[in-house]
């Protein structure tokens, strides 16, 4: 996991899921596809709630929020940074329960198809937030992420919303792991520690042990050795800070906590 940056104010929201500025009122640029959006999420605040049906389901799939949030996350899943072709819209909130949140912008995240199954409606809380319908409720339905964060105090991690740096670890298996309750809850949701991920990232360590490796042994000299490994070290560097690159968490910890150490290690 790393920190996923999202704006979710009113002009980058994907305006299939911008509410009407007032009652049944909408700016001439807005595409039908918000009007019937709300339609469909009045109809849900009606019911009180979630109806499972394409009519519904439809209304958070649609081309203008799959292409944003393509370019928000790079095509990869917010909890285990895999590339995926084709990625699931899916509901921080599950809209199982938090019917009123389906169609809001702060609740949708990328994730790919495992990830989606595992965490399915899984969503422990402290209190359980609710909404009072109003029509400023309404018209802020894309940011209500905050003021339901500040009553229920969720277990679940939000990539949009918390900071993983510090709060997990890893080992030289690709293990991944945390101290913190909420990291340690998630990556067990998730199942973000599955072996074909742990593999992956795996890999990624055991390629970079055999080309600084590669370099002391196919370089003659110190300085040729030198100048070969801080080719490698710049080239490592630049892929942590691709955000096209998966596993970025995992790339950023081993620069910060083993990259060094693996050197001095070679060289002796």
């Amino acid at each position: 996991m790393i920190k996923i940056d999202k704006d979710i104010s009113i002009h980058e929201t994907p305006l299939s899921l911008r509410p009407p500025r007032s009652v049944n009122f909408y700016p001439r640029n807005v595409p039908r596809t918000a009007k019937t959006t709300h339609t469909r999420r009045v109809e849900l605040l009606k019911k009180g709630a979630y109806v499972d049906k394409d009519i519904y389901n439809a209304r958070y799939k649609t081309p203008d929020i799959k292409d944003k949030l393509s370019a928000i996350y790079k095509n990869k899943c917010a909890y285990c940074e895999q590339k995926v072709e084709s990625f699931h819209v899916e509901h921080y909130r599950p809209k199982q329960k938090y019917y009123w949140l389906a169609y809001s912008w702060d609740n949708l995240i990328s994730t790919c198809a495992y990830c989606n199954e595992y965490k399915s409606t899984n969503f422990q809380v402290a209190s359980q937030a609710t909404l009072v319908i109003n029509h400023t409720n309404l018209r802020n339905i894309n940011a209500l992420s905050n003021a339901h964060d500040a009553v229920e105090n969720p277990t679940l991690v939000n990539p949009e919303v918390t900071n993983p740096l510090g709060k997990i670890d890893f080992d030289h298996d690709g293990n991944i792991l945390s101290a913190d309750p909420k990291f340690a809850y998630t990556i067990s949701i998730c199942r973000i520690d599955r072996t074909y991920l742990k593999d992956r990232r795996k890999k990624i360590f055991d390629d970079l042990r055999r080309d600084l490796k590669t370099a002391f042994v196919t370089n003659a000299t110190p300085l040729e050795q030198s100048i070969a490994i801080k080719t490698i070290v710049r080239k490592f560097a630049t892929d942590c800070t691709d955000d096209e690159n998966e596993f970025l968490a995992f790339r950023r910890y081993i620069f910060d906590h083993w990259l060094h150490a693996e050197i001095r290690n070679i060289r002796h």
